[in-house]
């Protein structure tokens, strides 16, 4: 399905339409390559003619592809009309259309920018091809986009930053069908292996060698994995170790495990570095996490003080952990004290968090940890999944309900 418009983007389409735009050449010549993209029925686009000057139209930058007839006499400004299409969008692939097969003309276009030659008229064959490939690209790219990266922090201690951690990525693995990994920056603490239930053969710190680029192949030695839990990058086996991990180390693992996993989740802890830092420039989202306790009001007060004197781009979103209606100390008060809305509450269960600790099961596997759990599917679905925000949250089995009314 193809429609052609000759005003620009900016009318409702689907999010799947490739929108490639034709430019230069005659008339006729760009109502012949429209009638031949009209006839790929494997790809659904849409065409703007911009005409055979186009300069000074207003770019598109979801523009997907851009064909252009080239004029071989005005060889010598195929390179700033170019620039001047390119210059104010997204880069996108761009193909030149010469009337006629000339290595001299072909070499001019490719060194002018453009990605490929094609000679006018195309085949159909060409027009498929290019098509294809330029909507395969297309769906790649937006796969890696879908990935994300999620730092927990608290300057205050003893706010639950790491169960926090590992109950959300269950929750995405066994909710959302992410495929996760833990990335523990508590390097003295080290509390995400205990809480896993795992002793980590590799860590971290094994990327610590300057020397070495840190690639998927490299990357993917030095992570732990059990069971069902997510995958895991651990903190330094000895608190010296830690010294060793530097923030160049940190961002160069952050960057490959975004391509690797659907949803990175990490550790912050509560000792704030130049590591910290540069896994807040790369998350998608900042969580704060801090219970209903004076102290950890004031904590979170000094900490997006920082935070805004970073000049970040994300504005950290609040988290209360251990969560009690009855508190003193109100969800309104903390927002007002704070000029920041709570994004999400986890309410408070001691014996969840002790069970964890100690049998080192998650609560998919504890029939009393119903609101915990839901708690963490909605915050999951929010962070990850808000087309899916609504969707009710796991309904618990007999047995499970039989147990919250037992207690």
């Amino acid at each position: 399905m193809t429609s052609l418009t000759h005003d620009g983007f900016h009318r409702s389409r689907p999010a799947s339409e490739l929108r490639i735009a034709l430019a230069g050449g005659a008339q006729n010549q760009r109502d012949a390559v429209k009638e031949l993209i009209a006839q790929v029925r494997e790809v659904d686009s849409e065409i703007t003619d911009l005409g055979e000057h186009p300069a000074g139209y207003e770019n598109d930058p979801d523009l997907a592809l851009l064909i252009w007839l080239l004029d071989p006499t005005d060889h010598n400004m195929w390179t700033a009309g170019l620039r001047s299409m390119t210059s104010t969008r997204s880069i996108c692939p761009t193909i030149a259309l010469l009337p006629k097969r000339s290595p001299h003309f072909m070499q001019a276009a490719l060194r002018a920018g453009f990605d490929d030659v094609l000679t006018f008229p195309p085949t159909s064959e060409d027009i498929l091809r290019t098509l294809l490939r330029v909507s395969e690209a297309r769906r790649k790219a937006q796969s890696l986009s879908d990935n994300q990266i999620c730092s927990l922090v608290s300057v205050c201690g003893g706010q639950g930053i790491s169960s926090l951690t590992v109950w959300l990525g269950f929750a995405l693995q066994r909710i959302l069908g992410k495929r996760t990994v833990l990335v523990d920056l508590d390097l003295q603490a080290a509390s995400l292996s205990v809480l896993l239930d795992l002793d980590p053969e590799h860590t971290i710190a094994e990327l610590a060698d300057p020397t070495s680029p840190i690639d998927s192949i490299r990357l993917e030695s030095v992570l732990s994995k059990h069971d069902e839990s997510p995958a895991l990058l651990a903190a330094p086996k000895r608190i010296e170790e830690a010294e060793l991990v530097s923030a160049t180390a940190v961002e160069a693992s952050l960057k490959v495990l975004h391509d690797l996993f659907d949803a990175v989740l990490i550790d912050c802890g509560r000792y704030l570095n130049e590591s910290s830092v540069v896994a807040f420039e790369h998350s998608d989202h900042v969580l704060y996490v801090l219970d209903q306790s004076i102290t950890a009001v004031r904590a979170a007060q000094r900490f997006l003080c920082l935070y805004d004197n970073l000049g970040l781009q994300h504005r950290p979103q609040l988290i209360v952990n251990r969560y009690r209606s009855k508190d003193v100390v109100t969800l309104r008060s903390i927002e007002e004290a704070l000029q920041l809305p709570i994004y999400a509450t986890v309410p408070y269960d001691e014996t969840t968090f002790k069970q964890m600790q100690t049998v080192g099961r998650d609560f998919w596997h504890l029939s009393y940890a119903t609101n915990v759990r839901r708690s963490c599917e909605t915050l999951a679905r929010k962070l990850f999944a808000p087309e899916a925000e609504k969707a009710p949250a796991t309904k618990p089995n007999l047995l499970s309900r039989l147990f919250g009314i037992a207690r």
